[in-house]
């Protein structure tokens, strides 16, 4: 296969006029009212050549990366302020609900709609590549093991905001209509079968990137599938997935906690890419440098230990009418231009994946040794963990402090590990357990008679 060029390199007038058609679209149900003949029509022409496929898959990856770190809707600040990791500091009408654990099922900024448009638009490329005579093979499995991905991160993010969601695999009105929530189990099954197809398919390095970390590879999928597995319970596999991502060699611990989010760093499994007029929004929303925006809370300025230096490298803090207040500072830039790409999947948390998969199968000394591995880098001593309920709250410990403000994580931590009630409810005025579930979006639900509501909503 030739190299694919980064993805803000790439795009064509055609491939955008197509994706636009298609980015115009809101919530579940709208998505499945299009005109299904045209998009396919449409999808034949894209996916005919090499050229057009590869521009059409960049362009997912583009929308993908504009809703996680250059929209309202970017998942990080949405659940770091649910948990118990971020706070905005000035009153807004929609941050607050989130703040305060009193989602309405008409907030404009509920993450459910720009998900299943991402979808919508895998969905596609995967019918269009398969139907396709003119790409080869090798480039063919490439971009419909893309695809493939994609589509399972949305799903993930879907079935741990909003619980069982309606598993969409196909463009067709027909099938798509009058769509119904799907078990969270036959959800998780089909993004197993999506990232174990896409392992198969996919190259083995970043060579037809150029050495870009910006799109998917085998062991980009392997990342994601030892995730789902981990939130599955399937120990042994989860850990077997990270051990074949640690052990692959094309990853590597950053010595400098400042380079998180350097582009292509050996840390990096999956970044996504800045272009020549979008900056990081995400990095814009904590860095002040005037008036104070999203914060730390008290509560994960005191999860660090003393010595730490993941709290000296990646919070900092500025001043305001005489306080000092702290932000997360894992990326640097603010603004167009700089090294940073946004981090998506990074090899720490293959450790962490492993360490919990050994330690609930009672292998202490690999759980320890996992733990000391991430330690160590930070400043700090082997943990004083010894057997597997230390070990399981140590390894909750080391996930809070390294993984903080990135992607969700303490959200789902909590959640999956049956522990959002105790800790929320001592955090949080007026917390309810089924404020766990963010509600689907109100216009969605007058629209689909057979899609239900979260309870609580």
């Amino acid at each position: 296969m030739s190299t694919i060029k980064p993805i803000h390199h790439i795009y064509s007038l055609f491939i955008i006029w197509f994706f636009f058609l298609i980015i115009d679209l809101t919530g579940c149900k709208k998505a499945v009212e299009i005109n299904s003949l045209t998009d396919q029509l449409l999808a034949s022409q894209v996916f005919s050549s090499e050229g057009n496929a590869n521009s059409a898959i960049a362009g997912i990856y583009r929308t993908l990366r504009d809703n996680f770190a250059g929209s309202i809707y970017n998942p990080t600040i949405l659940t770091g302020l649910s948990a118990d990791e971020l706070y905005n500091f000035y009153p807004d009408p929609i941050w607050d609900d989130y703040t305060q654990n009193q989602i309405k099922s008409t907030n404009s900024q509920l993450p459910w709609a720009t998900f299943y448009n991402i979808i919508y638009q895998a969905n596609l490329a995967i019918e269009g590549l398969q139907q396709s005579s003119t790409i080869s093979a090798q480039a063919k499995n490439q971009y419909i093991g893309e695809a493939k991905f994609i589509r399972s991160y949305c799903y993930f993010y879907l079935v741990n905001l909003f619980g069982s969601v309606p598993l969409l695999t196909t463009s067709l009105v027909s099938q798509n209509a009058n769509a119904k929530r799907s078990s969270a189990s036959d959800v998780y099954k089909q993004i197993t079968q999506d990232l174990t197809e896409a392992w198969n398919m996919l190259e083995n390095d970043y060579s037809f990137t150029g050495g870009e970390r910006t799109r998917t590879d085998k062991w980009v999928s392997a990342a994601l599938l030892a995730r789902i597995y981990l939130y599955q319970k399937d120990w042994p596999n989860a850990e077997d997935q990270a051990a074949k991502v640690i052990s692959s060699g094309n990853y590597s611990l950053l010595t400098n906690l400042d380079s998180f989010a350097i582009k292509n760093n050996q840390e990096a499994i999956l970044q996504f890419a800045n272009n020549s007029t979008d900056g990081n929004l995400e990095a814009a929303h904590f860095i002040f440098t005037a008036n104070p925006s999203i914060l730390c809370t008290n509560f994960l300025l005191s999860a660090f230990e003393p010595g730490d230096e993941r709290k000296v490298k990646w919070i900092d803090s500025g001043s305001y009418s005489g306080t000092t207040y702290y932000y997360p500072n894992k990326y640097k830039v603010v603004g167009i231009g700089g090294n940073e790409y946004y981090t998506v999947l990074r090899l720490s948390e293959q450790y962490l994946i492993r360490a919990e998969a050994r330690a609930f199968q009672n292998n202490i000394a690999g759980a320890q040794a996992d733990i000391n591995i991430l330690r160590n880098r930070a400043g700090l001593g082997n943990t004083t963990a010894t057997d597997m309920p230390s070990l399981l709250s140590a390894i909750e410990q080391e996930r809070r402090v390294e993984l903080f403000a990135e992607t969700g994580h303490r959200w789902f931590d909590l959640k999956r590990a049956s522990r959002i009630d105790v800790v929320l409810s001592t955090e949080k005025i007026g917390w309810n357990p089924e404020d766990s579930l963010y509600p689907i979006p109100l216009s969605d639900i007058q629209k689909d008679p057979a899609l239900t509501q979260n309870p609580g909503y």
